[in-house]
């Protein structure tokens, strides 16, 4: 018996590379799941790009937001500190020639004390206003901004309440110090 000789038939074939064999799933079934999958890592990395383009303009925005909070913030520090230094530094020259003449003895927190009060209230509103300042964590270059902005108001208000606590009289004008004179029961005076 001889081998059956092989015919060609009229239909066309085409013979795949090995590399399109490798690549050709086994059966049908098997194709179909791969472009799926392909199709599901492609919407699930645009979705991906989409939110984070989201995310991304969305604290653009409130980095702006806070960048606008702390220029108020600075620019209200620096009137409440150029007003605190002209006056304080106006008593400074006009006292220290006068100090060593003739034992005199000028006593200069008395003489800043009522400038000093005169001033505290911007530099205490200039202080509540940076405090108020709300900066992300990761936005590092505002978050160290604010906190010197903080620190230096918070030191001049300190620095002012000790220089108006000094001098002679009341201390009317800080309403903080108003406040905690009336809960504590003490007549101004």
């Amino acid at each position: 018996m001889d081998p059956e000789p092989e015919l060609l038939g009229d239909e066309p074939v085409r013979l795949l590379r090995e590399r399109e064999q490798e690549r050709e799933p086994a059966g049908p079934a098997t194709g179909g799941r791969a472009r799926r999958r392909r199709r599901v890592w492609w919407v699930v990395l645009t979705l991906v790009l989409v939110a984070g383009t989201i995310a991304w303009y969305a604290d653009d925005r409130q980095r702006g937001h806070e960048a606008d909070a702390l220029r108020t913030c600075d620019l209200r520090l620096a009137e409440a500190s150029n007003r605190a230094d002209y006056r304080m530094g106006l008593t400074t020259n006009y006292v220290r020639p006068v100090a060593g003449v003739d034992g005199l003895r000028v006593h200069l927190a008395d003489l800043m004390a009522p400038l000093a009060r005169r001033v505290l209230p911007g530099v205490q509103r200039a202080d509540r206003i940076c405090k108020a300042v709300s900066v992300r964590p990761w936005h590092w270059s505002l978050v160290a901004r604010q906190h010197a902005a903080t620190a230096y108001s918070g030191a001049l208000v300190t620095l002012l309440q000790a220089l108006a606590a000094q001098g002679r009289g009341p201390f009317p004008d800080d309403a903080t110090l108003r406040g905690l004179r009336n809960a504590a029961g003490v007549s101004g005076g």
